[in-house]
């Protein structure tokens, strides 16, 4: 690995260890109601987000990368962009609250505030990345959990909050916090924005929507299929089961990509500069030796899990009700199985169009919201955790089957 990798490495760590210490205090302190109306209200949040703005972080990754640092206009014409789909994206998730969660006039005005002032930071996310500024990509993250997690312990132990709107202002000072370190330490020349005028350019923006909006649909679906099942809990059985099941899942699939993100960072590297000097074969060797790791990496979670998990349910999270092998072991299996198709994925876009990744995530979801609201009422947690890992298995093993024709079809 080289220095770049490393620094994005440690950069990860903290934002990782602090997003899993929220997941426990937040289940353990606040309950289980008030952290499943937490995580439909994020997810229903990163849902707009990801189909409004995505796509022009992806563009800025592509475009400004090959631009003068110098030249404004573009990087002012990103920025407009984000001021007008913040404004939609905040107006959108508004009536959201109002109509489907009935939020109170605090809760929806932090819910607007967060998701207002997250566009702005994955603003300066995307510009720092562009700019391979990986010690200031790490202030940003870091900074930002640390802050969240920093108020909702001040908030649980001196003032006895327990309410979801804690854990709601805890995002937005956290948010508030790093955009505005990050204009302390902004870098003299990294960020060129004209504010006295308004750069909209109509064929630019087409050009960005052209762009990005394959990737930003296939993220938008892997979110949805990542919270389908929550709301049909929540619609079913109450706010309390979404919050228990989504605990579990947010722990287990945050935990497997954690420990496999290493892997995965080093290895995507490895393949793309075996892939662009030619050699198709060592790249697809590459490919095969990473899933062996990401294996091992498996087995060592795995083991540790079960060691702990009696205490982690009973005495840590306080919801023994999922110390059930039908619910966390379908989710345990389908966090690792879903980081082997991300995998083979990264493969797959070297030799095949996104579509094809795009249309089996299209139709995996749409399976599992079906399959949810067929046996789901029945049998509850447990159905949802077998659909998971059934879905999970399903588009890992379309990857798979993809990238072995691709593997055996590639020239010496």
């Amino acid at each position: 690995m080289n220095k770049e990798i490393i620094k994005y490495l440690s950069g990860r760590f903290i934002p990782a260890i602090v997003s899993m210490a929220v997941i426990i205090i937040a289940i353990r302190f606040l309950g289980p109601v008030e952290y499943g109306r937490y995580s439909l209200l994020i997810y229903s949040v990163l849902l707009v987000i990801t189909l409004n703005f995505n796509w022009v972080q992806v563009s800025m990754l592509r475009f400004l990368a090959g631009m003068p640092r110098e030249t404004n206009v573009v990087m002012s014409r990103f920025f407009d962009l984000t001021i007008l789909i913040a404004l939609l994206s905040t107006a959108i998730v508004i009536v959201v609250g109002v109509w489907y969660f009935h939020l109170s006039w605090i809760d929806l005005g932090l819910v607007a505030l967060f998701t207002f002032l997250n566009h702005f930071y994955l603003f300066h996310q995307a510009i720092l990345q562009v700019y391979h500024r990986s010690v200031r990509t790490a202030i940003l993250e870091g900074s930002d959990q640390l802050i969240i997690l920093v108020v909702l312990l001040i908030g649980l132990f001196c003032f006895q909050w327990r309410h979801a709107s804690l854990l709601l202002g805890s995002l937005v000072i956290g948010l508030s916090g790093v955009l505005i370190l990050r204009s302390l330490i902004r870098v003299k020349g990294l960020l060129t924005i004209d504010l006295r005028h308004v750069y909209w350019d109509s064929r630019f923006s087409a050009k960005v929507v052209e762009f990005g909006y394959g990737i930003t649909l296939w993220l938008f679906f892997s979110h949805l299929l990542m919270a389908v099942d929550r709301f049909v809990i929540m619609e079913y059985f109450g706010y309390r089961d979404a919050g228990m099941y989504s605990a579990l899942k947010d722990l287990l699939f945050k935990s497997i990509s954690f420990a496999s993100f290493p892997i995965y960072i080093s290895y995507q590297t490895k393949i793309h500069d075996k892939w662009n000097s030619r050699h198709h074969r060592d790249a697809w060797a590459l490919v095969k030796e990473a899933l062996s790791f990401e294996l091992l990496i498996f087995i060592i979670v795995f083991i540790f899990f079960m060691i702990m998990k009696q205490m982690l349910f009973q005495d840590v999270l306080k919801i023994p009700e999922i110390d059930v092998w039908l619910i966390y072991l379908p989710v345990l299996l389908s966090a690792f199985v879903w980081q082997v198709g991300l995998l083979f994925q990264r493969f797959l876009e070297l030799v095949f169009r996104t579509a094809y990744m795009l249309i089996a995530i299209c139709i995996i979801v749409v399976m599992n919201l079906v399959l949810n609201l067929i046996f789901t009422p029945d049998f509850g947690l447990i159905a949802a955790s077998l659909i998971m890992l059934f879905s999970s298995l399903c588009y890992a093993g379309f990857i798979l089957i993809l990238s072995f024709i691709a593997g055996h079809r590639l020239p010496n």
